[in-house]
């Protein structure tokens, strides 16, 4: 989700909440009197406002609004359930004119994280492939063996980055490492 994406949802729920604030407090205003609010409200005309639904006119407003809202409403939420993440990515090669090579960086990512697995300092090793922001994101999260120094663990880390930062090297990704320590076991 961009940061814009983020503000426009946040503004949306704001202004939602001050529309249902503001029409919980009519009847608070019947009820108790509330300075500047209750006399507003008994000055309204409510039998005029009850006799709305049987205007011409009604009809056909409840269904643009229908209409509207429902437009509204997919242009709301379609940004927000569009995936971030992407797959494949082209190698910049020496000789341009034999042609592009594409490589899965989801499976290049797997594969250092099963890579990773079989050693005796991570337990477990997942990765997520993404854009953060613009810029294509790899995210490994590393559950590491806590019987092991936390040198040897980053220094470990720093290696596999490396390592994969070399099997992508001119593709331009960010790589982002989460180091966990997992539980220690009781003897």
């Amino acid at each position: 989700m961009t940061k814009g994406l983020a503000f426009f949802d946040r503004l949306i729920i704001f202004l939602l909440g001050l529309v249902l604030i503001a029409g919980g407090l009519i009847p608070v205003a019947l009820f108790w009197e509330i300075p500047y609010l209750s006399p507003f409200v008994r000055e309204l005309n409510r039998s005029a406002l009850t006799g709305v639904p049987g205007m011409t006119w009604y009809t056909g407003a409840l269904i643009a609004a229908l209409v509207v809202s429902l437009i509204l409403g997919l242009l709301m939420i379609l940004p927000n359930i569009r995936s971030r993440a992407f797959s494949n990515r082209n190698l910049m090669p020496a000789q341009p004119e034999l042609g592009k090579t594409r490589i899965n960086v989801a499976r290049v990512a797997q594969a250092a994280c099963n890579h990773a697995e079989t050693t005796e300092v991570v337990n477990k090793a997942t990765q997520s492939v993404a854009y953060v922001g613009k810029r294509p994101t790899v995210t490994f999260t590393i559950n590491a063996n806590p019987d092991y120094e936390l040198e040897t663990i980053i220094s470990f880390v720093e290696q596999m980055d490396a390592d994969f930062c070399d099997a992508v090297d001119t593709m331009d990704i960010d790589t982002v490492f989460k180091l966990h320590l997992d539980k220690v076991k009781a003897a």
